[in-house]
């Protein structure tokens, strides 16, 4: 092995506790939230692992990759990511596991070939729309409150369909 080879080796494995460390960094700032400060760490983050990538080595090309499709991410749903830490300590749900579960197993029954009365994808989304407001416990007060008319101007397209369910 050349000396030039060993020192690059022996720089990366000193620079991945560095890279942990930072990685955690930036997974803490996203699950409480911090969003902003997240990407400039991430950025930051890329930032070194560009300069210091070989092109030999694969795994760093790998976690830059990786790194950069996950800075995409952030940035593209920067408005809708949860602040889980404050959901945790208010002793709400974080996980997502009773809603996934739900549609899976509805959407599994209603969607196979072999059901005598398969749904549509419109009518599988609808029955999502209730089974969510059911789970959340907003069905209730969705079905109490009146039908909004659609403006006269708009285009059929986007005019609201009526509800699912009328209240009696």
């Amino acid at each position: 092995m050349r000396s030039a080879e060993r020192r690059s080796r022996s720089g990366l494995c000193e620079a991945f506790p560095t890279i942990d460390r930072d990685i955690r960094a930036v997974k803490w700032r996203l699950w409480h939230g911090r969003v902003d400060r997240a990407i400039r760490d991430l950025e930051r983050l890329l930032a070194r692992l560009k300069d210091s990538r070989q092109e030999s080595e694969f795994s760093i090309a790998r976690l830059h990759s990786l790194g950069a499709q996950l800075l995409t991410y952030v940035r593209s749903n920067r408005g809708a990511i949860v602040n889980y830490g404050k959901r945790y300590r208010a002793g709400l749900r974080v996980a997502t596991t009773l809603a996934e579960s739900a549609v899976n197993s509805l959407v599994g029954k209603r969607m196979v070939k072999k059901q005598q009365m398969r749904s549509s994808l419109h009518g599988a989304h609808m029955l999502m729309q209730v089974r969510t407001a059911e789970i959340n416990g907003e069905l209730r007060d969705r079905l109490r409150t009146p039908f909004r008319q659609p403006e006269p101007n708009v285009p059929p397209l986007f005019k609201p369909k009526p509800p699912l369910l009328r209240a009696a």
